[in-house]
């Protein structure tokens, strides 16, 4: 009757058990090692995104014509598509902000819209372990009166560039129209 191997006999290709472990250690130890480290800087450089994203969201929170806040509000899906409560959050903005409401709740709408991009901003904070209230969310922002008067000016000329562009046509019709000089004289 025999017992088994006895534990200094070589086990195969002429090597001990525990050479075979220490071979089997220089060789998946930096394999491992590499795939853990990637791991991990996969993992930060998708945080450092969301953060990034986070941060143009609140920076930019009250001038959603900027397209710094349309570039982060597109990119939420790509940045959250594995948080469900951010999804639900974003797809809750997403359809308010798309109704177009009548003047009678016109007011109602621009409250509803707040309210549906403060959760937005609450549950990606939250996501990403920043302790803030969805009311200090709210009630914090700052934006500076000649940022905003700024931006007033800006989108009100903007507003008027179809008018000035009718008028501006008009012009030209009503000079086609009109004698010149040269066509005076030469009727003379």
């Amino acid at each position: 009757m025999t017992a088994g191997p006895v534990p200094d006999s070589p086990l195969f290709w002429g090597l001990k058990i525990y050479e075979w472990l220490t071979l089997l250690g220089i060789i998946l130890g930096p394999i491992i090692a590499v795939l853990i480290t990637l791991w991990i800087e996969g993992r930060r450089r998708n945080r450092d995104q969301q953060v990034q994203l986070m941060r143009m969201l609140v920076s930019t929170r009250h001038l959603p014509g900027d397209p710094a806040y349309t570039l982060a509000i597109n990119t939420i899906p790509i940045e959250f598509n594995h948080c469900s409560r951010v999804m639900n959050a974003w797809k809750n903005y997403i359809d308010v902000v798309r109704y177009q409401p009548s003047s009678d709740n016109a007011d109602a709408h621009l409250k509803d819209t707040f309210a549906k991009q403060t959760k937005l901003l609450f549950e990606i904070m939250k996501e990403l372990g920043f302790q803030l209230a969805e009311t200090d969310i709210q009630n914090s922002a700052y934006a500076a009166g000649g940022f905003i008067e700024r931006d007033n000016l800006m989108l009100n000329a903007w507003r008027s560039w179809p008018r000035i562009a009718e008028a501006l046509e008009f012009q030209n019709k009503m000079l086609a129209h009109t004698p010149t000089i040269e066509s005076t004289e030469a009727d003379h």
